[in-house]
């Protein structure tokens, strides 16, 4: 962008940005506020998402238990050596009565 002209290009930009909403608030105050399957059916045609894209099926809980299994385990892992400054003795042994 040429030096100087990105106020002109912000301003340019927050006009349109009205006039789409002007637009789009114009479009949907046609359509009777009872009928909430007209109103979804033109907000899609207003973002561009005519229709929602297709599942894929062979997603199965099956196959994001795997997934989600493999990313969660470290297969390097080594458990540590038990640390060795504690004192070795039996824990509850004061209070046992000979």
């Amino acid at each position: 962008m040429r030096a100087g002209r990105v106020e002109e290009a912000g301003a340019l930009a927050c006009q349109i940005g009205r006039d789409i909403t002007r637009r789009s608030k114009h479009q949907l105050s046609n359509i009777r506020q009872t009928n909430a399957k007209e109103l979804w059916k033109a907000v899609r045609q207003l973002t561009g998402r005519e229709n929602d894209p297709p599942a894929d099926s062979s997603i199965t809980a099956a196959v994001l238990n795997q997934h989600y299994a493999s990313v969660s385990t470290d297969a390097r892992y080594e458990r540590p050596l038990p640390k060795n400054n504690a004192v070795d003795f039996p824990r509850w042994s004061h209070c046992v009565s000979d």
